[in-house]
């Protein structure tokens, strides 16, 4: 990939603007926007209202809605004296360019990320692609079969790149979190599990504060936050967010002719696709599909597992004294488990 650089000369006079030093890196639907919450009422956190600008996605370009770092700072010139400036852009653990871009940007940066195993995750994730309508493949079963071979005319318009609708590489997770123990130090990278904070969200907060180096202000409190939805009619709300273009012509003429031609109308056709949706998935996969799912990832999960016990220990290198590396180990293993 070309080198692309980020940052724009400074005047020296100036006072540089404050960075962020966490990034919370994904992944999507794994609990990005609930900790975003529970993380910016404590008194030493700043996070900006804007999530997703996916500044750091160098690779991901149509995901960037910020393109240069002037812009960059202005979402955390409000950050005050909080100990942590946070930005939160779920794309950066599958974008192959966020995480060298930005260990250049703020090498001490702290990085928190979020994993849900993956028949959980991906069936998950192509609900929220449904909604957002850069999915048109109704069943998962049928997307997630053809990952990494989809057909040009199965992508969306409305699809902002069509990699992520490579449904096996988006639950790569070993070599997406691989990238920040690489970049970055073993104290600098924590992976929290969907399970565990689900299970326990105050245990999951006091780590992440623990992580952070700060104070327990006592929060106690974890409402359920971003919970999948489905709309119950897709064509209905289509019509919505997408009218034909006679229709968008007519609605011109009729704010023009009421002098309404400033009158924003988002805000209410979000609140008629909130009347439409239902909390929940509307297709549940089988045992089946999640079996084939687990046997999939099986080897890529052991290996996230060795790169998170390596990065426990310390470790450097993904290697153990007698120089065996993680991948032929995997060998080893799945060997023995054929003889046994």
């Amino acid at each position: 990939m070309p080198s692309i650089s980020l940052f724009e000369p400074r005047n020296v006079a100036q006072a540089p603007p404050r960075k962020p030093n966490l990034f919370i890196v994904g992944a999507p639907k794994c609990g990005t926007t609930a900790w975003v919450e529970y993380l910016r009422t404590h008194p030493d956190i700043y996070f900006p209202n804007s999530k997703e600008d996916c500044f750091f996605a160098l690779d991901l370009p149509k995901f960037r809605f910020i393109h240069t770092e002037a812009e960059y700072s202005k979402l955390f010139v409000e950050s005050g004296s909080a100990k942590i400036v946070g930005e939160a852009s779920a794309m950066y653990l599958f974008s192959e360019a966020a995480a060298k871009a930005i260990r250049d940007y703020n090498a001490d940066a702290k990085i928190l990320i979020f994993l849900r195993e993956q028949e959980e995750f991906l069936p998950s994730l192509h609900n929220q692609y449904l909604r957002e309508f850069s999915e048109e493949i109704g069943g998962f079963e049928t997307a997630w079969k053809l990952s990494g071979k989809r057909p040009a005319k199965t992508i969306p318009p409305a699809c902002l790149e069509p990699r992520t609708l490579d449904y096996a590489a988006m639950g790569r997770f070993s070599e997406q979190v691989g990238r920040y123990l690489a970049a970055f130090s073993a104290e600098q990278v924590r992976v929290v599990r969907f399970h565990d904070w689900i299970a326990d969200p105050r245990a999951a907060y006091l780590e992440i504060l623990d992580f952070l180096g700060l104070d327990d202000d006592g929060r106690s409190e974890f409402p359920r936050i971003n919970q999948g939805v489905t709309y119950r009619s897709r064509r209905l709300v289509r019509f919505i967010f997408f009218p034909p273009l006679f229709v968008r012509k007519v609605a011109r003429l009729i704010k023009r002719l009421t002098g309404l031609q400033g009158l924003k109308i988002y805000p209410a056709v979000k609140k008629a696709a909130d009347l439409l949706s239902a909390p929940g998935y509307k297709n549940e996969i089988g045992q089946k599909v999640r079996e084939e799912i687990r046997r999939y990832y099986a080897k890529d999960n052991w290996l996230l597992e060795e790169q998170l016990c390596a990065q426990q220990m310390g470790k450097t290198e993904q290697q153990t004294t007698t120089g065996i590396s993680p991948s032929d180990r995997w060998k080893v293993k799945s060997e023995n488990r054929k003889q046994a």
